[in-house]
């Protein structure tokens, strides 16, 4: 039973990598070059791992925000936007403070209180409109998504436009809001990262709350029959996983770039999609999953310089191809147990 089980996906995983060498051989390119390229763009050196990690602590926890929302039945396609708005408001608190006499500590933890209630709101109000009104969650996620990158865009070109250069980019924070050098900002960022995933899927496995959200999830009117308000518990799931995007936002201003720049995000909130159906709300596939993802972006910046035909797009391919092969493994798996 378990090798039923295991064969489709072991033959996905084998899919994706034969479909991938296709593709690199029919442009022009060896297979083993280019994964020796991502390799060591990835693992080479302390400081490629560095930026490894710091690119995994995004990631996993988009992932896990997904992954929550995913529990409560909800699709939530909205971790972009989400993110851009913890952002916006990390910034503002930055902004608003920068002259007060406060410890970095508390500058720090407000930046990141600030981040998380900003996407909270966001997620928030896509689970009032799913709840209230009826409106599917991934058409208001999309949406919310372009308002919210909208509404930054405007932020960085007028209120808080750097007025020093004409890049898209707000003022920079103070100094004594920064969190400094590129491995305290991997260790720091990515055990906010792990602490905040590994509390969150516990909490939804073993909690009271986290029950009613997993029958909510599971069969929403047997949850109404048993006394759980659905409503009022999709909402609130929707709340939290925005907060836990928004601080990608905290992170980004407080331990990256220090300013809020124009389309500062890869697409982290699509790529926690990616990492939250590869783990299906289990910690240690979390933790391999967005690895693996932040090592495949690291490792692709490179191919634009080592490679003469493959560009970085080459990962967006690859995430595309691991999402497909794996909704086909789980369509048939899902057959032969109704079979």
């Amino acid at each position: 039973m378990k090798m039923r089980t295991l064969l489709p996906q072991f033959l996905a995983w084998l899919s994706v990598f034969i479909i991938t060498a296709l593709i690199v051989m029919a442009v022009g390119e060896k297979p083993l070059a280019v994964l020796q390229v991502l390799w060591n763009s990835a693992f080479g050196s302390a400081e490629n791992f560095s930026y490894t990690l710091f690119y995994a602590t995004p990631m996993l926890l988009t992932g896990t925000a997904v992954s929550l929302a995913l529990s409560a039945g909800l699709f939530n396609i909205g971790a972009e936007g989400q993110l851009y708005v913890g952002s916006l408001c990390a910034i503002t608190w930055a902004y608003f403070t920068r002259n007060w006499v406060m410890g970095a500590a508390l500058a720090v933890f407000g930046g990141a209180l600030f981040a998380f209630a900003g996407g909270a709101a966001w997620g928030w109000l896509a689970g009032y409109l799913r709840v209230r009104r009826s409106t599917h969650e991934v058409i208001a996620t999309i949406m919310l998504n372009f308002i919210a990158m909208a509404f930054a865009n405007w932020v960085i070109l007028n209120p808080l436009k750097n007025p020093e250069n004409q890049s898209l980019e707000t003022i920079w924070i103070s100094e004594h809001q920064r969190i400094p050098h590129m491995w305290m900002q991997a260790t720091y960022g990515l055990l906010l990262a792990l602490l905040v995933s590994g509390f969150v899927l516990w909490f939804v496995r073993r909690s009271w709350w986290g029950f009613r959200v997993r029958a909510t999830g599971a069969n929403e009117t047997a949850a109404k029959l048993a006394g759980i308000q659905t409503g009022h518990t999709a909402m609130m799931a929707m709340a939290i996983s925005g907060g836990i995007a928004g601080l990608v936002g905290f992170h980004e201003i407080y331990m990256s770039s220090y300013r809020l720049i124009d389309s500062f995000s890869p697409g982290y909130g699509f790529t926690g999609l990616a990492i939250a159906l590869l783990a299906r709300g289990n910690f240690p596939k979390m933790i391999v999953a967005t690895l693996m993802l932040a090592a495949l972006h690291k490792g692709a910046l490179d191919l634009d310089l080592e490679t003469e035909k493959i560009t970085r797009d080459l990962s967006s391919v690859i995430q595309a191809l691991i999402l497909v092969a794996l909704a086909v493994s789980s369509a048939q798996s899902s057959r032969r147990k109704t079979a």
